[in-house]
């Protein structure tokens, strides 16, 4: 069996073709796995600071309640002034 150069040319294409191809999906595995790791870390940053909202939305509720009973308080020592 003879091989001309126009074979090894277009092997050459072949294997060239197939190196790329492997190198990009190597690339992309490496870029989607960066992803999802800064993707779990913006998820659990995200929880923690739902988190903490909702702990000042508690002592915000906290300190209207508080205004509301010194109000309450203030009105009564007005009326029976």
């Amino acid at each position: 069996m003879r091989f001309t150069i126009r074979d090894l040319l277009w092997l050459t294409v072949v294997v060239a073709l197939g190196a790329f191809a492997w190198k990009t999906q190597r690339s992309v595995d490496g870029e989607r796995a960066k992803l999802s790791a800064k993707q779990e870390a913006l998820i659990a940053k995200e929880r923690e600071i739902d988190a903490e909202k909702r702990a000042l939305d508690r002592k915000f509720l906290e300190m209207v309640d508080t205004t509301d009973k010194l109000n309450d308080q203030f009105a009564r020592s007005q009326k029976s002034e």
